[in-house]
């Protein structure tokens, strides 16, 4: 008597599934990094770093100053004699309550202290300096 053979096999290939998981792992994996990386990335600074910093996850307006003294609020340049004008005009697009100053650390300090008055003028007193870690 002859044996017969199945017609079809009934075992499953999973080679192409880990393949196609694989790269969705990698897909996914990329753009949760590249969305870390740029998340508070809007104005190129060079930032001091501390030992003590304290991550911040309240949102609040965001000032911005480079090295060569142009200030941001958000993404707006303005100057440091336009300043109290463009920050009074973010705050009135938006309820904020505390401010987020991010300045190079070769700024001059006077320039520091003249944004930080101003924002204080505008009603703010809850103003966080930023720094990286060391």
């Amino acid at each position: 008597m002859k044996r017969r053979k199945p017609p079809y096999l009934a075992e499953m290939n999973i080679t192409s599934l880990a393949d196609v998981s694989f790269t969705l792992m990698v897909i996914f994996l990329m753009a949760g990094v590249s969305t870390a990386f740029s998340r508070n990335q809007g104005v190129d600074l060079e930032l001091p770093r501390t030992s003590s910093v304290q991550p911040q996850t309240k949102e609040g307006i965001e000032v911005s100053i480079q090295a060569g003294g142009q200030i941001f609020v958000g993404k707006k340049a303005t100057t440091v004699s336009g300043f109290a004008k463009a920050l009074g005009e973010q705050l009135s697009r938006g309820n904020y309550d505390r401010a987020y100053l991010r300045a190079d650390k070769s700024v001059d300090y006077g320039v520091i202290m003249s944004v930080l008055g101003d924002i204080r003028e505008q009603g703010i007193t809850n103003i966080g300096l930023v720094a990286l870690p060391k």
